[in-house]
């Protein structure tokens, strides 16, 4: 069994138990990743502030240079295999390919060195390749491919396997986390707002489920356009030219059986390069699914303010106020989550966008953009979901303020079950029409005006006594008690969260099997 970084990958066994936990990266070796991490922060101050401030240490070995380095490596050795099982390349030559051609032995920074020199940087690490090999193995080390057969394939598969070793996992346990928070909080009554105004009662336990309603779908169309990822193998201009001059296994025929090996589809009919549809619905499927993290984020900001003050983004002795105002407990993560993050993520994908139109087969406009945007769409959204993940851990809810908070308008948040019931009940027992929702408005707006109790003015209305009186008492109890008037939220949480375990139960066996596919390449 071939592993591609040994030294920390672990087994499915491992695995399980500690699915919501982070991944270490798969292309670079745990030890190296940290020393790096340290001299980039040494120079806080020199670097750029997605360097300083906002890089994920983990995604590092996903998306920089040196990992897409690594996985081209791999497209080399997997290609080299495929040649020899088939008979195309000298078996002992491809033998030694997949032996030597790994990245311990063909370093990004030689392969970066070459390109300077020839400036070509596909060129550059075949040059830095061959160096390792034998005279009679140099001639075989690239036959019938293009620069975009193994950048594209790369692209792939490295955007798959962050999917599945650090943003599903982390998704996971973000999910888990909010369920175990509303399991809490299932009977915690909360102040529904629409239009930042008291509407109705909810619950807490309702309001995360509105959360992962659309996270937990998110992760699966997310996952889904992880599987679509697609590379080539077609070569110059996509016709397979080459490989029909060079070989006499039909071209298909490799292409299928180096896919199967590095878990990844085939695109079937290209140019120079993979479409541009796989990567936009693959990074427009990411996107979706963080607009719920960053609505999460900015409503955790909302309910940190003063006038409301029902959940804080930590534990309230853990957080710092302004630099001279130290009563403050600023919502610092929340605001970065939905602000530059989430900005930064759609402006990026905008940018994703320009990488549809390429000059005939190709040119060089979209190799420079993706360099930026998937580095940075990626680093971005890890951050979005591990920060969202420890708010969900940490975030304090205040009961006693929602609580508090549900009475101030002194009885106006029970206009909207009055005014239903009370123009059903018109509808019931009278010939006539009486505009109850005109009715109930002046009444509220008179309670407004007079400081009164809502609830006290209208009990003192005749035509609201004889619907009431009408009302079984539990019905009556929903109308006058904002506490009652909770609809399915309770029922609706269980059966909604028992539904989420199976699917996140589903998505842990994905992830599994897609360990122990990456665990196998060559």
């Amino acid at each position: 069994m071939h592993y591609h970084c040994s030294d920390f990958r672990i087994t499915i066994k491992e695995f399980h138990p500690i699915l919501n936990k982070i991944f270490m990266p798969s292309q670079i070796p745990k030890k190296e990743l940290d020393t790096a991490y340290k001299k980039i922060k040494a120079l806080m101050g020199f670097l750029s502030s997605d360097s300083e401030r906002y890089l994920e240490k983990d995604v590092i070995g996903y998306v920089m240079p040196d990992a897409m380095h690594s996985y081209m490596l791999g497209g080399l050795r997997t290609y080299s295999h495929v040649l020899g099982e088939l008979g195309e390349t000298p078996q002992e030559v491809a033998d030694e390919i997949v032996s030597k051609v790994r990245r311990e032995n063909v370093p990004f920074k030689l392969t970066r060195k070459w390109e300077d020199k020839i400036r070509h940087d596909i060129r550059g690490m075949v040059r830095n390749a061959q160096r390792v090999l034998s005279t009679r193995a140099k001639n075989f080390l690239y036959p019938g491919l293009t620069s975009y057969d193994l950048v594209n394939t790369a692209h792939g598969m490295a955007r798959k396997d962050f999917a599945y070793e650090l943003m599903i996992p982390k998704s996971i346990e973000f999910s888990r986390s909010l369920i175990g928070r509303g399991r809490e909080h299932k009977d915690t009554v909360l102040t529904g707002r629409t239009h930042k105004q008291h509407a109705a009662a909810t619950t807490v336990a309702h309001y995360f489920s509105e959360i992962l309603g659309g996270f937990i779908p998110g992760i699966s169309g997310y996952r889904n356009s992880a599987d679509e990822l697609r590379g080539k193998l077609s070569g110059f201009v996509g016709t397979n030219a080459t490989k029909v001059l060079l070989f006499d296994t039909d071209p298909e025929e490799i292409d299928r059986r180096f896919f199967e090996l590095i878990g990844l589809k085939r695109d079937e009919t290209t140019g120079q390069v993979v479409h541009q549809y796989w990567y936009n619905k693959y990074f427009s499927e990411f996107v979706n699914t963080l607009g719920s993290i960053a609505k999460f984020a900015n409503d955790v900001r909302n309910y940190q303010q003063t006038e409301v003050g029902e959940m804080f983004e930590q534990m309230l002795d853990e957080q710092v106020g302004s630099s001279t105002g130290a009563h403050k407990k600023n919502p610092i993560t929340t605001e970065q989550l939905c602000g530059m993050r989430w900005t930064q993520l759609v402006a990026q994908l905008f940018a994703s966008y320009a990488d549809f139109m390429t000059d005939f087969q190709r040119d060089l406009r979209d190799s420079a953009n993706k360099r930026i945007y998937i580095e940075n769409m990626t680093n971005l959204g890890y951050g979005m979901i591990k920060k969202a993940t420890n708010v969900a851990k940490k975030m304090t809810i205040r009961k006693e303020k929602m609580a508090e908070n549900l009475g101030i308008t002194q009885g106006l948040i029970c206009a909207e079950p009055l005014q239903t019931y009370l123009q059903r009940w018109l509808g019931l027992n009278t010939d006539r029409f009486f505009d109850a929702h005109e009715y109930v408005r002046k009444l509220s707006d008179k309670a407004r005006k007079e400081g009164k109790s809502f609830i006290d003015l209208a009990k003192k209305r005749k035509i609201i006594q004889r619907a009431l009186q009408d009302a079984p008492e539990e019905k009556k109890e929903m109308i006058l008690n904002p506490e009652k008037y909770l609809g399915t939220c309770l029922k609706g949480f269980e059966r909604d969260s028992q539904k989420w375990e199976k699917e996140l139960y589903s998505l842990e066996k994905d992830v599994e099997k897609h360990i122990e596919m990456a665990s196998n390449r060559i």
